[in-house]
């Protein structure tokens, strides 16, 4: 159970409107109008009393938010905290790997949206992970890049098709059965993008989505092939090849 509240520090209109709500709300059940009018109380208590110093000018912004989207004093009491510490964490937070003015771009970035500050925070936390992940991933698969798209191109070349009825220009059926490259489709910024080939334009972490399409179903080749140099490096002694950084 919550703290008691000190009702004679709420204003008479306040606490009527209170009492009412609980009234309306449990009509005969006089323990929980209690505590429904105990937690209010703290609510509205707490509410008034937030302190906005690290963050006095969004002040205004945050109190409306509240008054409008939310209709009791416990809720907005506990949106005001939860705003007020998500910025403090968006303003604090510098992590030692990700340069100065890219966390800075993604703050301003998260800002430009306008959302509430604990959705700014949860995006800044997914731009963070994401920064990490494309380094990550860049730092892997630079050295074996070449070796990864030479791999794929002796799977992709090795498919065929004994359905395919092959016929001269001039009309002459020459037999059935033909073998074909195998197209890619790859993730680039967002979108799919078929390929056999020129792949020089794809950044790291987009050669990586790499899969092939049967249907319904789909085969993550390059990841499958980063396994497998995974495999041959952990159990067979291959050495990746080194890169100037």
């Amino acid at each position: 159970m919550s703290k008691k509240a000190n009702l004679n520090t709420l204003p008479v209109e306040i606490l009527a409107e209170i009492r009412k709500r609980a009234k309306a709300e449990w009509p005969d059940e006089s323990d929980w109008q209690e505590d429904f009018i105990n937690d209010e109380a703290n609510g509205y208590i707490a509410f008034q009393t937030a302190d906005f110093a690290g963050a006095a000018q969004f002040k205004n912004a945050i109190i409306a938010d509240a008054m409008e989207y939310l209709d009791n004093w416990e809720a907005r009491a506990s949106h005001v905290q939860d705003e007020l510490k998500a910025y403090l964490e968006i303003d604090a937070t510098a992590p030692d790997d990700i340069p100065t003015d890219v966390i800075a771009q993604m703050k301003q970035e998260i800002a430009a949206e306008g959302d509430w500050f604990v959705i700014q925070l949860e995006n800044l936390r997914r731009a963070i992970d994401g920064f990490r992940y494309v380094k990550a991933t860049r730092e892997r698969v630079a050295p074996i890049r070449d070796l990864l798209i030479r791999m794929e191109a002796i799977i992709g070349e090795e498919c065929y098709n004994d359905n395919i009825r092959n016929y001269s220009s001039w009309g002459k059926w020459q037999g059935d059965g033909r073998s074909f490259r195998y197209p890619v489709m790859y993730i680039r910024n967002g979108k799919e993008e078929k390929r056999r080939s020129n792949l020089a334009d794809l950044a790291h972490e987009e050669l990586i989505t790499g899969y092939y399409r049967f249907g319904a179903n789909e085969l993550n080749i390059y990841r499958s092939l980063m396994r497998i140099i995974d495999l041959l490096e952990a159990e067979f002694g291959f050495e990746r090849p080194k890169i100037d950084n």
